[in-house]
């Protein structure tokens, strides 16, 4: 029966899949030093913990560090087995260790099915190994050697010889798992392990970056090749599509109140992410990168224009997504009420494509933004909200409309709300002709971008680490969620 992996999971379900498939495994986990090996070694351990016993067999980490990342781990780790009869090794699935030691094998006949071993080097560490299977054969365990590298110089021993050998004994012979670490990113060993997964660290406009790459997984299917990955608290977290997926804010909304005289994006993580907020007067730019979901910046935008809504704030929004102001609202009332939405959020139309009156509608031109965006009219149309207000401006809209020189037909209404201590949110993707201008005149830039499958927030001002963009649900509510890549 296939064990499905649960929602907790930290590390990739076809990890989970692949060692919980019949019959025994071998991963060959490989990377540069300093990339996170070890954590993901463990994390598997951890995540496979109520199907599978771990064993963790250290040969140069300091296991008092490890074992403040991860307090089980001291119940699993494989210490110098209790020494037995030199000469006897009971089972005959040892011919691979056998041929470690160097040693001469005299195969005995009879119940006892002994062999009798009369020279040979110590091998403790495998040693070890080979007793926790051969005294409870029934059981399922997983062993994670770390690293091979250091096993096979400890030794005297070839690294393709050992792994090879653990191969034939405990994995096809016992039917055991085995999670092999490997010091070094070449793939010359590749083709020993059932499975190879690399481990990587590289960066991204001088920020850090983590992936898993998903090279084989023998009998496996591989969903998605590449997973971005975090070490944030000592522990592996992968970030699954899925987590992006839901990007649906659901309410009711529940405002955050300015702190300190500044004014909240409407996502606390965000606000910690800026800074501690947004600053009265100020420019805001999300700069959409590309592959990124478009309704991931849809939430963003909605988020800041909940909460302003929900302080009794006037909202003035032309929508990153091109989309009727009847459709914009009707989900908006699933976070705010309609009678406050009326009353305080007015979406521009060209009037000539205005197919309904609403007070919520309010119809331009489309000639020309800076006759359309007048303080007079806004002031006037946004006077039932308080001030200060809010300007969402999607500048893939606002091209579409207005032409590619629009920025220089609003650069009144952006001192006109810089005057009166309002926040214009720029929403804008990286190939809009407006981008750059507004990069230079934005007093908090942000960039959404996509890896492995994951949208990524990174602050270019201020600056900031990179952080995966998840929403998270209580079944009642969901929410924005950054988490450091570190």
């Amino acid at each position: 029966m296939t064990v499905e992996p649960s929602l907790g999971l930290r590390i990739p379900s076809e990890i989970f899949r692949f060692f919980n498939a019949p019959g025994g495994h071998s991963l060959i986990v490989r990377g540069g030093a300093g990339t996170g090996k070890t954590t993901f070694a463990l994390q598997v351990i951890e995540d496979l913990s109520r199907e599978t016993v771990g064993y963790y067999l250290s040969t140069r980490v300091s296991d008092r560090s490890l074992l403040t990342q991860f307090p089980w781990l001291k119940e699993r780790l494989i210490y110098d087995p209790v020494r037995r009869d030199e000469h006897v090794m009971s089972g005959k699935k040892r011919s691979g260790l056998a041929k470690l030691k160097g040693i001469n094998i005299d195969y005995q006949t009879g119940q006892t099915k002994e062999m009798s071993i009369s020279i040979g080097r110590q091998l403790t560490d495998l040693e070890c190994i080979y007793q926790l299977v051969e005294a409870d054969r029934i059981k399922r365990m997983l062993f994670v050697i770390d690293s091979v590298d250091a096993m096979a110089e400890k030794y005297g021993l070839d690294q393709a010889m050992l792994i090879a050998s653990l191969q034939k004994d405990l994995v096809e012979g016992y039917g055991q798992n085995v999670l092999y670490v490997l010091e070094s990113p070449e793939q010359l060993l590749d083709y020993l392990g059932d499975g190879v997964v690399v481990i990587s660290a590289s960066e991204l406009d001088k920020r850090r970056v983590r992936e898993i790459e998903l090279v084989k997984l023998r009998g496996c299917e591989i969903l998605r090749p590449r997973y971005l990955f975090t070490l944030k608290g000592g522990q592996m977290l992968t970030f699954d599509e899925k987590m992006t997926e839901r990007a649906n804010i659901i309410g009711p909304w529940s405002p955050i109140k300015d702190s300190d005289g500044k004014m909240s994006t409407g996502m606390a993580d965000v606000d910690r992410m800026v800074g501690g907020g947004i600053e009265r007067g100020s420019i805001i730019l999300i700069e959409i990168g590309h592959n990124v979901p478009l309704r991931v910046a849809e939430q963003l935008e909605r988020s800041f224009v909940a909460n302003f809504v929900s302080l009794g704030r006037g909202v003035l929004w032309f929508p990153s997504r091109r989309s009727s102001a009847e459709s914009i609202r009707s989900q908006m009332l699933e976070l705010v009420p309609k009678e406050i939405f009326d009353r305080q959020v007015r979406i521009p139309e060209v009037a000539s494509q205005v197919e309904i009156s609403a007070p919520y509608i309010m119809p331009v031109e489309g000639t020309n933004a800076g006759t359309d965006l007048k303080w007079r009219s806004v002031s006037y149309m946004l006077s039932n909200g308080e001030q200060p207000y809010l300007s969402v401006l999607g500048f893939d809209t606002l091209e579409s409309i207005y032409g590619e020189k629009v920025v220089d037909q609003i650069m009144d209404h952006l001192g006109a709300m810089k005057k009166n201590n309002g926040v214009c949110l720029c929403v804008a993707s990286s190939s809009t002709v407006s981008k750059d201008r507004l990069a230079d005149m934005a007093y908090v830039h942000v960039k959404l971008d996509k890896i492995g499958g994951t949208t990524i927030m990174y602050g270019i001002r201020p600056f900031t680490e990179c952080n995966a963009v998840t929403f998270q649900s209580d079944g009642h509510k969901t929410k924005v969620v950054l988490t450091q890549v570190v």
